[in-house]
């Protein structure tokens, strides 16, 4: 009889587990390896988070960047609002693919709207100019490590 009074608590604790064992993120892009230069990046996925990226931060090392990852594939844009520094934006497919790279793309540029013809998956950005120092291009593939 004591059981049946505990039961409704017993299955929303069950229910609960169950829900939080199938939304924990399950490692979360580190990493992102470009043309033999490895990037730790900060990944982003929440709506919150897309919106912010990189606005008003100081500055972005040679080595880091931010990860876009987004639900489905889309032409999505992006601008430079509350940025304080440029950036190299790198769009990829979902199958790791670049897709389309706007280089030193400036603060001073706002509001003008940076996307690709193509569909992507992924967005990465870097600082300014490492685009080009590493050689990047069209077609590169585009290696994704996650922490375990």
């Amino acid at each position: 009889m004591k059981f049946k009074k505990f039961l409704p608590i017993i299955l929303f604790i069950i229910v609960f587990v169950v829900i939080i064992i199938f939304l924990w993120p399950r490692g979360y892009v580190k990493q992102v390896i470009l043309r033999s230069k490895i990037f730790t990046v900060e990944t982003v996925d929440t709506q919150a988070l897309l919106e912010k990226g990189l606005s008003g931060r100081s500055l972005l090392a040679p080595d880091e960047g931010m990860l876009f990852v987004f639900q489905k594939p889309d032409k999505y844009g992006f601008w430079m609002k509350d940025m304080n520094f440029p950036i190299d934006i790198i769009w990829i497919s979902p199958d790791f693919r670049i897709v389309s790279i706007e280089k030193s793309v400036s603060p001073s540029t706002y509001p003008t709207i940076f996307s690709s013809k193509e569909a992507s998956l992924y967005v990465l950005e870097i600082s300014a100019g490492e685009a080009d120092k590493i050689g990047a291009k069209i077609g590169d593939m585009v290696t994704f490590v996650k922490k375990h």
